[in-house]
């Protein structure tokens, strides 16, 4: 008896809430029984469920839960999802745990979160909230509307790549798309652009692909950082310009052998760097691009956020 109420008590202090993306969870009465059932085995309440929209990726909804009183706080769809969701709860030392149902799942693979929904479920309602830092890039000197993220941010190639691949074609045949987006611009010509790493001096350089990494690794396994940790209070930065099939193949040798000194790639490592270029460039933040810009200066916040990780073996 004594065992029951105090179940009963502890549910009663403990609310979730769940943030997910309508489009990336297919059919939506059987992943709502499915959370409520694994929520009720481990001993939480019945959940909330808020869904995003295409007016509002999850920033209202996150702040919504926060205003309920959450204790807990799951963010279900892709990489987008999970990185609006997350940062609108930094600071406030309420955990995110991450349902990972999109094509990248980029921070879910970077913390070993499972991608199935059932583990990754029971991940969440018995993992261990891990601080991890939260980065920030500022463009066109535009602060008060500086983009936050988790996991990386590219300039140039990668930004247009991402831009320019079917949305049909992506749920089709899910990663050859970004294949054909590849061979689109492989052969861009790269750009000048001026780099300063912390308050350092800056140096100039051509450059095609410029990519930030709060995290380390992409899809299949491949590690663009090798030195890169979420929870390490710095930033990571790569650049590279290959005009050929040739520099493609020796940008790829190194990024797989993990080589982070040798003339292909240009790796630094940091807690604060400003790209400048001469041209408006595409961007993007955690696979979504999100406009032009020319002035880019990242930044990080260390241990912003809490993250739901699994329990150590």
């Amino acid at each position: 008896m004594v065992n029951a109420d105090a179940g009963v008590q502890q549910s009663a202090e403990r609310r979730v809430v769940v943030v997910f993306n309508p489009a990336k969870i297919g059919d939506e009465p059987s992943f709502r029984r499915i959370t409520t059932r694994v929520a009720a085995q481990h001993g939480w309440p019945e959940p909330t469920f808020l869904a995003t929209s295409t007016e509002d990726p999850g920033h209202g909804m996150a702040q919504q839960a926060l205003d309920s009183g959450a204790t807990l706080v799951l963010a279900a769809g892709g990489d987008g999802t999970a990185r609006v969701v997350s940062t609108t709860l930094s600071h406030t030392k309420v955990p995110c745990a991450i349902l990972p149902l999109g094509t990248g799942n980029l921070l879910a693979r970077n913390l070993e979160i499972p991608l199935d929904l059932e583990d990754a479920l029971h991940v969440a309602f018995t993992g261990v909230p891990r601080a991890i830092d939260l980065a920030q890039v500022v463009v066109d000197h535009d602060s008060a509307n500086a983009t936050r993220f988790t996991g990386m941010a590219g300039v140039g190639f990668d930004a247009a790549m991402m831009r320019d691949t079917d949305e049909r074609l992506k749920r089709i045949v899910k990663n050859v798309a970004y294949v054909v987006a590849f061979t689109k611009h492989m052969t861009a010509p790269p750009r000048r652009v001026s780099v300063q790493v912390d308050y350092q001096p800056a140096f100039h350089r051509k450059a095609l692909l410029m990519i930030v990494g709060n995290t380390s690794s992409l899809q299949g396994g491949i590690v663009l950082f090798p030195k890169a940790r979420p929870d390490d209070g710095r930033l990571d930065l790569l650049l590279a310009a290959p005009t050929s099939l040739g520099m493609w193949a020796r940008v790829a040798s190194a990024v797989l052998r993990r080589i982070t000194r040798n003339k292909a790639v240009d790796y630094r490592s940091g807690t604060r760097f400003v790209l400048s270029l001469d041209e408006p460039t595409p961007w993007e933040v955690d696979g979504d691009t999100e406009g032009e810009g020319s002035h880019f200066e990242f930044s990080v916040d260390p241990g912003a956020l809490l993250v739901v990780t699994p329990r150590p073996r």
